[in-house]
């Protein structure tokens, strides 16, 4: 049997949703006037996080790092011993008061980001009584081949990575409204936050945080370098040519779909008392950008341009004091090229070169991860810059061809340096690794006594001697679990020239017990002789790269040992190298009148 179907008839016209309006796009270049500083706090990030984060990866690759069950945070040993190797000289003294590091878990963080390591990060609730997620079990599991494919990236590529991992992140855990530059403070710096309650509605969560700070990256980039501006002036700029940079001139309706009614209603000001209530900033008041966009300013000048050494900061203290959060405190920023650089993608690659007396130059404008990770298992780092300084080992090259006896150390330095050897350096190197073949060294273990396949003691055997001996790596470690399982182990950490006696009691496989009364005499006193060095500065005006840059080169290639700071624009030298500067000036008496004066 058929059945007919009622017609509907034609569907009402709606309208097109019009288009978003474009995004605003930052100039080529932007001439603002330059400012004085003086009598201005300038900071510059003490942090090198680029250095750091690969310092954490190399640490956890070789351990077994169980995160916390509450907090999932970094184990407290662990986190001392990374405190040592961190660039951040308050590390350790944070962790020893509050059980972690601000700068370790950034750092901790954005390891995970990249997908260099993982762990669990939402966690369980064990049971309905509890409050938080546990972690249990949650150990750090390192990714080789994602950090390995880092690695061979150019420098440009490894840096915009980074720099986008940053820039994207603003939402997370369950205040994600509130994890942007309003409500924290920078790792580097010191203004106040805005009070994060209630950042769950109005406009806040409309906010696109990673466009906004692609626009000011780029904004920053247009500026001139090395010349501090005003951020006054950078505010009054964006206020004339980009009022909406931040805030949509048309507000978009919040997560349920209602209209959302006040433009500055998530950002309320308090007098007098910091944690008042405070008032909403009038959407009609004359200076609302100042007040908010002005203060946002502010506060991502002090995130990811100055943890990534983009900029340096200089701070006053507040003009009013009962005024939170505070406002026109980073009164000026000086940006270097190194941004715009980025931005472009024109990163210079390193530039390796290997000197007479085995010291390896690496100068870089970015920390050079993948030529360390190639230079450092042959040689010791002695200076890290601008120019990173590193000497060849005799031992580490040896034990490197012990490893590989196809590795050509050679062939590798001057495919890096694209020049060749000098002919000492390539001798010397020709007997290390000839060398090799007698001797396998191996470095970073302990002698461990007792029962090597107790289930605390086999994940750390590197090899095994004779029944009950061996070595072990990680000694640190193992002494902690063994601790740790009530096995009540013994560590003797003998002197370099002499053993120390054992306590009574005590037996091993070496001889019988030495009495404490019959402990070897403390060693005789070494003469040392304290050798010092006097080191020059030369300050280049501003305006003079080209001849600082001509300065640079001539006296590498004079095989000088200097050290150029190019955001300064300084080159430091030893005393003994003053002949060469001299012959560096009179070579460039054709192009600059060249006079020397001593700074008082």
């Amino acid at each position: 049997m058929a059945t007919s179907q009622k017609s509907k008839g034609p569907r009402p016209y709606q309208p097109p949703e019009p288009p978003p309006p474009p995004r605003p796009v930052p100039p080529q270049s932007l001439e603002l006037p330059p400012t004085d500083v003086s009598g201005l706090a300038v900071v510059r990030c003490p942090y090198n996080v680029r250095r750091d984060l690969h310092v954490f990866v190399d640490y956890v690759r070789s351990k077994q790092v169980k995160r916390s069950v509450r907090g999932n945070g970094l184990p407290k040993a662990d986190a001392a011993r990374l405190a040592k190797l961190m660039s951040d000289p308050d590390a350790a003294d944070e962790i020893r008061d509050n059980g972690y590091s601000t700068w370790i878990n950034l750092v901790d963080d954005l390891a995970r980001k990249l997908g260099f390591v993982s762990y669990e990060t939402k966690g369980v609730y064990a049971g309905y009584s509890s409050q938080e997620p546990s972690f249990p079990d949650n150990y750090i599991t390192f990714h080789a081949d994602a950090y390995e494919k880092c690695l061979a990236a150019p420098l440009a590529q490894q840096e915009r990575r980074l720099l986008k991992v940053l820039v994207d992140d603003y939402k997370r855990g369950e205040y994600e409204y509130a994890h942007n530059e309003f409500y924290h403070t920078g790792v580097a710096g010191r203004l106040e936050p805005f009070d994060w309650a209630g950042s769950g509605v109005g406009v806040m969560p409309t906010l696109n945080f990673a466009e906004i700070r692609e626009f000011l990256l780029g904004i920053l980039a247009a500026c001139p370098a090395g010349v501090w501006l005003s951020t006054a002036d950078l505010v009054a700029y964006l206020k004339a040519r980009y009022p909406y940079f931040l805030i949509p001139q048309k507000l978009k309706p919040d997560k349920w779909g209602n209209p959302v009614a006040q433009r500055y209603g998530n950002f309320r000001e308090r007098m007098g008392d910091r944690w008042g209530a405070g008032k909403d900033v009038p959407d009609d008041a004359a200076d609302g950008f100042e007040r908010v966009e002005g203060r946002y300013v502010e506060r991502f000048l002090e995130h990811i341009p100055l943890t990534l050494g983009y900029v340096d900061v200089a701070y006053a203290e507040p003009e009013q004091k009962d005024l939170h959060p505070s406002i026109n405190c980073l009164r000026a920023f000086r940006i270097n090229s190194r941004l715009a650089q980025v931005l472009r993608g024109d990163v210079p690659a390193a530039k390796v070169t290997v000197q007479p007396n085995l010291e390896i130059y690496v100068e870089a404008e970015l920390y050079p991860a993948s030529v360390l990770a190639r230079l450092t298992p042959l040689a010791d780092v002695v200076k890290e810059d601008v120019i990173t300084i590193l000497k060849l080992r005799r031992e580490k090259v040896a034990a490197e061809r012990a490893k590989n006896e196809r590795l050509d150390v050679i062939g590798l330095l001057q495919g890096m340096s694209g020049r060749e050897l000098p002919q000492n350096v390539a001798r010397e190197l020709r007997e290390w690794t000839a060398q090799s073949e007698i001797f396998t060294l191996i470095e970073g273990v302990a002698l461990f006594e007792g029962d090597l396949d107790l289930p605390s003691v086999a994940p750390f055997v590197v090899a095994r001697i004779a029944p009950g001996l061996g070595l072990v790596h990680s000694p640190e470690d193992l002494f902690l679990r063994l601790e740790s399982a009530e096995q009540a182990p013994l560590w003797i950490k003998h002197e370099p020239a002499v053993f120390k006696p054992l306590p009574p009691g005590a037996r091993t496989v070496f001889g019988t017990v030495i009495p404490v009364a019959a402990a070897p005499p403390p060693p005789p006193k070494r003469w040392a002789e304290l050798r010092r060095e006097t080191r020059m500065t030369l300050h280049f005006p501003t305006g003079y790269d080209d001849l600082l840059e001509k300065f640079r080169k001539a006296l590498v290639e004079a095989r000088c040992s200097v050290e150029v700071d190019k955001a300064q624009r300084t080159i430091t030298y030893a005393r003994r190298y003053e002949d060469q500067v001299a012959g560096v000036i009179e070579g460039l008496k054709d192009e600059y009148e060249i006079q020397v004066k001593d700074l008082e």
